[in-house]
């Protein structure tokens, strides 16, 4: 009985760190395209590529963007009671 307990678990687990490692796959394959349209809204606003408030402005805008989708991603989280 534990053992079959184990072993679920053992596949539960195996399967979220699979599961991260896609996500880390798709977060860095969108990763240059966020920062690519962000970088091209930034430099419509006017401040010069070189500049550092740029890169800052531009990770602001990208920061925003991720606490929102975490929050809708959030809501349809599965809660154990």
């Amino acid at each position: 009985m534990m053992i079959k307990r184990l072993r679920r678990k053992m596949r539960k687990h195996t399967t979220m760190a699979i599961s991260g490692a896609f996500a880390l796959v798709i977060a860095l394959s969108w990763n240059e395209t966020i920062k690519a349209i962000v970088n091209s809204l930034v430099l419509k606003m006017g401040l010069p590529e070189g500049a550092y408030w740029h890169q800052i402005v531009v990770s602001l805008i990208v920061t925003l963007i991720c606490i929102v989708g975490i929050m809708i991603a959030s809501k349809y989280s599965v809660k154990e009671e």
